[in-house]
């Protein structure tokens, strides 16, 4: 073997391996087009952003809700309302059907659980009280949370309560009924659709305690209110007492802070 034969073989094993260098840094800078399901589930891992596992020190206060019902008075916004159900809202919202209003405090019974608050205008139509004519002892009535008069409308209700011959609560009408959370501040309604009082509160399972037609009706006149009076009936004989009570009612949401 002469020595130009040996540098040539020796040149030609230095470029085969430069080649392989290149081929190789090639190889390893390119980008992969296919991973495993592990390696994709690791860089998922990586690019998802840290959650917070502890609460934050302190948490945001939720105030507490009320939930009641009112009834228009006049046409001019003016709604009785029983007093436990806003005298300690931060803020009073009226809602019904599609409207959703604030009302404010007009003035609180001090005897009695009654409370007057205004909306800019009458959503529907104002009750009607009687001018003489009062509910006695076993009279069929009509009292219930605003939210449950659509379902009771459907049925046909015209009396759910009965009223009670006890007089142990002077100035009160009490009666036997099945009204329950979200009655507070309803109308009692007699069979001609006339206001006889204002659903106060339970004092046992089946009765309940609302404050009477005189007293209510002094409480208006007292802070101003026109309200209307008449004995007529404002409802046919076969319409059902929820309609006409749902035609004069909101529903209450109190918020105390």
């Amino acid at each position: 073997m002469t020595i130009r034969s040996t540098r040539a073989r020796f040149s030609g094993h230095m470029m085969a391996a430069a080649c392989c260098v290149v081929v190789i840094a090639q190889l390893w800078s390119a980008p992969t087009t296919a991973q495993s399901p592990f390696q994709q589930s690791q860089r998922g891992l990586v690019m998802e952003p840290s959650k917070p596992l502890a609460l934050p020190q302190d948490p945001p206060i939720v105030g507490r809700l009320l939930k009641g019902t009112a009834f228009f008075v006049d046409q001019s916004g003016y709604m009785l309302t029983a007093r436990h159900a806003v005298e300690h809202c931060a803020r009073i919202v009226i809602a019904k059907e599609q409207h959703r209003v604030q009302a404010r405090i007009i003035a609180l019974s001090a005897k009695y659980d009654l409370a007057l608050i205004k909306v800019s205008k009458t959503l529907g139509l104002a009750a009607v009280f009687p001018r003489t004519a009062t509910a006695s002892a076993n009279e069929m009535v009509f009292a219930n949370a605003y939210d449950a008069l659509p379902r009771m409308r459907d049925s046909g209700v015209l009396a759910n309560s009965r009223v009670d011959h006890d007089g142990s609560e002077p100035g009160h009408l009490i009666i036997d009924s099945p009204v329950t959370h979200g009655a507070s501040g309803a109308p009692v309604l007699d069979k001609r659709g006339l206001v006889q009082g204002v659903i106060s509160r339970r004092t046992r399972l089946d009765r309940v305690l609302a404050v009477g037609l005189a007293e209510t009706k002094a409480f208006l006149a007292a802070n101003g209110v026109h309200f209307e009076q008449d004995d007529r009936p404002q409802v046919s004989p076969f319409t059902p007492s929820a309609e006409r009570a749902a035609s004069i009612s909101a529903h209450v949401t109190c918020l105390t802070n």
